[in-house]
């Protein structure tokens, strides 16, 4: 139940006890949520209508009479649908347009769901009719009338009769006035399944009930209006099924896969259901030996889950027949002999399934209990040690208690840790690189060893034992974002490039190697995360001052020391303070342990508390109170989310983004692993290079050769070839039509052309030298595609792509005029100063640079300062501002390092 819910049912009470009504105070202390939560709860709540307050002091809130009797009662079948949306991953995107339907102004949206005979089209139907009425979309009393068109399907009439009802002697047999279920489904959900059944004239008639609300009984003149949602089911395909005016009233279509296409998580969940249906209906305990399992999670099921439900109701009837006629046991065991031979024969594909399997049951089970309770399972296990087993069990065991996905990865990275604490770092006290590989893909650990040598050659240093864990896990993070579609930002960007210039550019060139091993496009905020581990990888980091302070807090003897403990030797580095709650002691005194630390600090900081649970999530009110500092607080701590938190804290972070970052933690957890189209979430235009020439071979083997010797992102740079012909005109065209989704960088043509486009020879690529060139362009190019991204996050008054284009220009003027080239860094530096300092001074706020020595350097430089200032003029006249002359002389800077 959410908290918005809980907080209402917990008033509700309240408010029959005590007509007078409740405070927040009173609420957050019967609750025991935060102040500041139940507060902001409670204005949700009035803006609904839910909720009134009085207007006394104190301010005292109760149940909105209107709101009495529809929320008297808590809303079970919420839980239903949240629990098929977390065991069924592949229905997702299903799941998310069904709930945009229900919510589609003003009374929902029609849907159709297709699906193969046994998928579930009836229960997706049901979990949608509950859903609606857990946000209330439909009130909880609604109906939900379910009718099988195939049911009348020979007998038309009577088949229309049952939808819209008959006027007393409207044909023989119609004794009195009837009514149809279309009256009787007023304002709830009306679901036809088998609409494929519904005769052509039956479906005239429904398209028109649907467009007009208005419907009159068999036999009667008289229009009737009901306010109906209807969801339709067919096995058919419905453009060849149905009347194409039918199928246009239902703009959300639904497709249900078949069991064959949905995981085995998923058919485990399934299963793990329907035994437990079956021991709750038996009243005895089901033993399921793992082998059995196994069988039933591999076998061939043409009919779906309605199938698989019947197999599993006839061999759990076949186990009860025995258990009661044969067997003393306590319980109805169920093993491999007790299979049918069409499941059991599933077990010889053993092979092609045992990684899958051993991941969901565990190599090491022996039988599975299913007891009817909540539905939840058991594991008996046989002996082991193994931290392959350990993990599996873990999971296992956690995911059959329907636990959320962010406490899951918590729990086994706590078991993991555990692991290596006792039997790694009380030895050796260096983390195992194989036993990594329990954590994290192999080809990441390969990719992290390859970057730390590239940066360790680039920086002449060595990093500290403690980084190759950290790093290969920020990466292991950071692919989970690209995958997922999350936006990647680093606000200290242009800081740690100007602060850590070195470190900066070898992590430049470890993004590129990131990119081609995992065949993906990073933006440019994630140099600046690669360049922190390289400052902070040796062993005599400096720490910035003033940073946030990391505070960790959990029950137990050793709990929080262990944890912190943990992830400084990872990081190699002690930030953190940790403070253990022994389970006899209160609370309370830790609190003033805290308290008085805090006063005793000369410069205080602002605090993000990373606790485990209960009152612990309460002490930042009270922090906030006595010692006037700022905190933040995240439950359910975990060594991951303390090493996210130093990280952040250690990179100069402000509390709101240090806070924000590590609850990307658990928002990285729940977030489905879909691939988005990287040319589409990191750069808006993609780059081209143009070759023409006549038609013949050597086209072909130009291309190769670039290839060969260039070096880009594929999903950013096209290298696209024309064909040179006699008309011009056809060329020119088709350039333009390139222009629109791309960026030409170059044209290599033996031919001229008249263009500011640079061109290339084809002979003139046979020389290093001009290849160089091409790659300069090319990178150049890149990260001002790349940048756009960046900037988009940061601007909120000016339009990126067009002001970097007027950048790439005043860049391109600068260094022709000074005739010397930018090097990536500073180009980066350049683009990002410029930017944020029109900004700036577009919003009307001064400016923060404060040049030393300005007058005495631009006497030094009058030169290259007037030609700095004559060629800002553009941003000027612009965006109707004046530039200061100290961001004149830092833009100055820029070009005068170089």
């Amino acid at each position: 139940m959410l908290r918005i819910e809980i907080i209402f049912q917990k008033l509700q009470e309240l408010t029959l006890k005590n007509s007078e009504g409740v405070t927040t105070s009173e609420l957050a202390t019967l609750l025991n949520y935060s102040r500041a939560n139940v507060s902001h709860e409670l204005n949700q709540l009035i803006k609904q209508g839910k909720v009134v307050k009085d207007k006394g002091k104190p301010v005292k809130y109760s149940i909105a009479k209107s709101s009495m009797k529809t929320e008297n009662k808590p809303n079970f079948k919420f839980g239903e649908f949240k629990n098929f949306i977390e065991s069924s991953t592949s229905l997702h995107t299903l799941i998310e347009q069904a709930k945009a339907a229900i919510f589609y102004p003003p009374h929902g949206m029609n849907i159709l769901i297709t699906g193969e005979t046994g998928v579930g089209k009836s229960l997706f139907a049901e979990l949608i009719y509950n859903y609606a009425k857990s946000v209330n979309k439909i009130s909880p009393d609604a109906p939900f009338i379910h009718f099988n068109c195939a049911d009348y399907a020979s007998n038309p009439q009577l088949l229309l009769t049952q939808l819209f009802g008959c006027k007393k002697g409207a044909y023989s047999g119609a004794i009195d006035d009837r009514e149809g279920l279309v009256e009787k489904a007023h304002t709830g959900l009306l679901f036809l399944d088998e609409v494929h059944r519904l005769p052509p004239e039956g479906q005239e008639i429904f398209f028109t009930f649907i467009d007009k609300g208005l419907f009159r009984r068999l036999g009667d003149t008289v229009e009737r209006t009901a306010q109906v949602r209807i969801i339709a089911a067919t096995t058919e395909d419905p453009n060849s099924a149905l009347l194409r005016t039918f199928t246009r009233r239902f703009p959300m279509n639904l497709t249900i896969p078949p069991l064959r296409a949905r995981t085995f998580e998923e058919r485990f969940n399934l299963i793990q259901n329907f035994f437990n249906t079956e021991s709750a209906q038996l009243k005895e305990k089901i033993v399921v030996s793992s082998n059995a399992l196994r069988a039933l999670l591999g076998y061939n099921c043409p009919n779906n889950i309605g199938q698989l439900e019947a197999d599993i109701r006839f061999i759990c009837a076949a186990a009860y027949a025995k258990h009661i006629s044969y067997s003393n046991s306590e319980y109805i065991y169920i093993n491999s002999a007790l299979l049918p031979n069409h499941i059991s024969e599933a077990l010889l594909i053993e092979t092609q399934h045992r990684q899958t399997w051993n991941k969901i049951i565990g190599i090491n089970r022996k039988n599975i209990i299913f007891q009817g309770e909540n539905n939840k399972i058991l594991y008996e296990n046989n002996k082991s040690n193994d931290i392959y087993d350990i993990v599996n069990r873990k999971i296992a065991e956690l995911k059959t208690q329907g636990r959320e996905n962010f406490e899951l990865e918590e729990e086994i990275e706590q078991e993991i840790q555990d692991y290596f604490y006792t039997y790694i770092y009380n030895n050796t006290k260096k983390y195992d690189k194989n036993k990594l590989k329990n954590i994290i893909s192999t080809k990441v650990l390969r990719l992290t060893e390859a970057l730390i040598e590239q940066a360790e050659n680039s920086l002449q240093c060595s990093f500290n034992n403690r980084i190759y864990y950290s790093l290969a896990n920020h990466i292991e993070q950071t692919l989970k974002r690209i995958n997922s579609n999350q936006k990647i930002s680093h606000p200290q960007l242009n800081k740690i490039r100007t602060n850590y210039p070195n470190q900066f550019n070898a992590a430049l060139d470890c993004l590129t190697m990131i990119e081609h091993i995992m065949d993906t496009t990073l933006p440019i905020d994630e140099a600046a995360y690669l360049a922190m581990f390289f400052i902070y990888g040796t062993n005599n980091p400096i720490l910035p001052s003033n940073n946030v302070q990391i505070v960790v807090i959990a029950h137990g003897d050793k709990t929080a020391t262990s944890i912190t403990k943990t992830a400084h030797d990872l990081l190699n580095i002690e930030y953190a303070l940790a403070f253990d709650v022994p389970l006899d002691e209160l609370p309370q005194k830790i609190l003033e342990k805290i308290i008085n630390h805090i006063q005793l600090t000369k410069n205080k900081s602002d605090m993000l508390l990373l606790v485990d649970m209960g009152s612990l999530k309460n002490f930042g009110e009270e922090i906030e109170a006595k010692c006037n500092i700022k905190t933040k607080t995240i439950q359910l701590v975990s060594t991951l989310h303390v090493i996210e938190a130093i990280q952040n804290a250690m990179n100069g972070y402000c509390l709101e983004e240090v806070y924000e970052n590590v609850l990307q933690i658990h928002m990285l957890n729940q977030a489905p692993l879909v691939s988005a189209p990287q040319e589409e979430s990191l750069v808006n235009k993609k780059l081209a290079i143009l070759i023409i020439n006549v038609p013949n071979k050597s086209t072909n083997i130009t291309i190769d050769l670039l290839n060969n010797v260039l070096s880009y992102r594929q999903n950013i740079l096209d290298i696209i070839a024309l064909s040179l012909s006699h008309e011009d005109d056809k060329l020119f065209k088709e350039i333009e039509e390139i222009q629109q989704s791309h960026t030409i960088v170059a044209i290599v043509s033996p031919f001229n052309f008249n263009t500011s486009i640079s061109q290339f020879d084809l002979t003139s690529l046979i020389y290093p030298d001009n290849i160089k060139k091409l790659q300069q362009l090319i990178d150049i190019e890149t990260i001002y595609s790349l940048i756009e991204k960046t900037l988009s996050n940061i601007l909120s008054n000016i339009e990126p792509r067009d002001l970097l284009t007027d950048i790439k220009h005043f860049n391109e003027n600068i260094t022709r005029k000074f005739n010397i080239r930018v090097s990536n860094n500073t180009l980066i530096g350049l683009v990002m100063h410029i930017a944020c300092m029109l900004e700036q001074i577009i919003n009307g706020e001064q400016s923060k640079v404060k040049f030393i020595d300005k007058q005495n350097y631009i006497r030094k430089y009058r030169n290259e300062y007037s030609i700095i200032k004559d060629e800002l003029v553009v941003f000027e006249e612009k965006y109707k501002i004046i530039i200061p002359e100290d961001e004149i002389c830092y833009i100055l800077k820029f070009f005068n390092h170089l």
